[in-house]
C-alpha cells in the first residue's frame, strides 16, 4: 500500500480534465477571478476537491508582486525569424531588468494553452504571444483578465482588441507580385501556409490584391495549403509544376518555405531564376546564400520584437492607453531566385 507521501500529486491537468474545461479556466477559477462564471468557478473547486489537488495560495498570493519576468511564446524555434524577434524582445528586456522564459508552441493550441497556464502559475509580469494558429480572443481575454498584459507579436488574433507589433504583410506581398508581373509572370503561386494563421491571411490577402490590380485571377490550385516547413516547400513546388498548366513564379510564405520550393523546382526540371522564379518572406540569413540566392521580403524581426517589449514594459507599468498596433514596413530584396523575364515565361510549358 503506497504511503500519502508515494501518491502522485495532482495537477491543473486533472483538475481540468475532470471539470472539463481548460488549465487556464481552472488556474484563474481557483484564484476566483470574476472573469470566470460563478458556476464555473464551484464546478471547478468541487472537481479540484475530487481528485485531491491542493491550491497553493500562499503562492498565488505573489502574484500581487513583481517577479520581473516576461513570458514570451512563439510557434516555431527552428525558424530563424523567430531567433531573430526574440533576440530583439530578449535585448531589450534585459535592458530593463526582466528575466525572459522562451516557449515552443509548436504552433499546437493545446501546447500554448498549457504554457500560458504555466506562464501564470509562475507570476509572470506580462506575456508576448505569437499565437498558435486557430487561437480564439477568449484565451487572450482571459489572460489579461487576470492582471497579466499581454501583446502579440508578428501575428494577431480576429476579433481581438489587443496591442500588437508585426510586419506590415499586405503591402509587402502586393509588392512582391506587382515585381513578378513586371517581370512578365501571369501564373503565380501562393505557397503554403495553415489557414488559421494571420500571417497566412495577410500575405494571401496582399497576393491577391496585386494579381486584381494586374487584371490578373486568382485560383484556389495555385494556393495550397501545407504547415510551413522546407520539406513542404519542396513537395509542394514540385506538385505545381508538374501539373497542368504550371506556375512560373510563386511567392512563398516564408523563407523555409521558399528555400524548399528552389529545391522543388530543380526536382521538377526547372531552372530557378531562367524559367522560374520564387519569392520568400522574412530575409533570413540563408536566404542570402541559397543558390541561386532567394529574392525575398526583408522583415525587420529585431525591431518587431524590440518594439513588442517596448510596448509590454509600458503595459507592465500602469499604461492604461487605448491598445496600439504598429506595423513596421517591410520592403523587397531582389536577388537573382526570380531573375525569370518574359521571354522565359512565355516559353514555359502549359503556357
Amino acid at each position: 500500500m503506497k504511503s500519502p507521501v508515494d501518491r502522485p500529486r495532482s495537477s491543473l491537468s486533472d483538475v481540468a480534465r475532470k471539470a472539463g474545461v481548460s488549465t487556464a479556466t481552472v488556474s484563474l477559477a481557483l484564484r476566483d477571478s470574476p472573469r470566470i462564471p460563478a458556476k464555473t468557478r464551484e464546478k471547478v473547486r468541487s472537481a479540484a476537491i475530487a481528485v485531491g489537488y491542493r491550491y497553493n495560495r500562499q503562492a498565488a498570493s505573489l502574484r500581487t508582486q513583481c517577479s520581473m519576468t516576461v513570458g514570451l511564446l512563439i510557434t516555431d524555434v527552428a525558424n530563424p525569424y523567430f531567433a531573430a524577434l526574440a533576440g530583439g524582445a530578449e535585448a531589450e528586456l534585459e535592458r530593463r531588468g526582466y528575466l525572459t522564459f522562451l516557449l515552443n508552441s509548436g504552433d499546437s493550441t493545446e501546447r500554448q494553452d498549457k504554457q500560458i497556464t504555466s506562464l501564470l502559475e509562475h507570476g509572470v509580469d506580462g506575456i508576448l504571444l505569437s499565437p498558435a494558429g486557430n487561437t480564439t480572443a477568449g484565451l487572450v481575454e482571459t489572460i489579461t483578465s487576470s492582471g497579466v498584459p499581454v501583446v502579440q507579436v508578428s501575428r494577431t488574433v480576429a476579433g481581438l482588441d489587443c496591442d500588437a507589433v508585426g510586419p506590415d504583410n499586405r503591402e509587402a506581398a502586393r509588392e512582391a507580385v506587382r515585381h513578378l508581373v513586371s517581370l512578365g509572370h501571369r501564373r503565380i503561386a501562393f505557397i503554403g501556409g495553415e489557414q488559421g494563421s494571420s500571417a497566412r491571411r495577410e500575405r494571401l490577402c496582399g497576393y491577391r490584391q496585386g494579381l486584381n490590380e494586374n487584371g490578373l485571377a486568382f485560383h484556389p490550385r495555385l494556393e495550397p495549403l501545407a504547415a510551413p516547413t522546407r520539406e513542404n516547400g519542396a513537395a509542394l513546388a514540385r506538385q505545381l509544376l508538374e501539373a497542368p498548366e504550371p506556375p512560373t513564379a510563386a511567392l512563398c510564405y516564408h523563407d523555409m518555405m521558399a528555400l524548399g520550393a528552389l529545391e522543388g523546382a530543380v526536382a521538377a526540371g526547372r531552372t530557378v531564376g531562367e524559367d522560374f522564379a520564387v519569392v520568400g518572406f522574412d530575409d533570413i540569413v540563408a536566404a542570402a546564400l541559397s543558390h541561386p540566392a532567394l529574392t525575398t521580403v526583408h522583415i525587420d524581426a529585431e525591431t518587431i520584437g524590440r518594439e513588442a517589449a517596448r510596448q509590454l514594459i509600458a503595459r507592465m507599468a500602469g499604461d492604461r492607453s487605448p491598445p496600439r498596433r504598429l506595423v513596421i514596413p517591410a520592403h523587397l530584396v531582389v536577388r537573382a531566385s526570380c531573375g525569370a523575364a518574359a521571354s522565359a515565361a512565355a516559353n514555359t510549358p502549359g503556357q
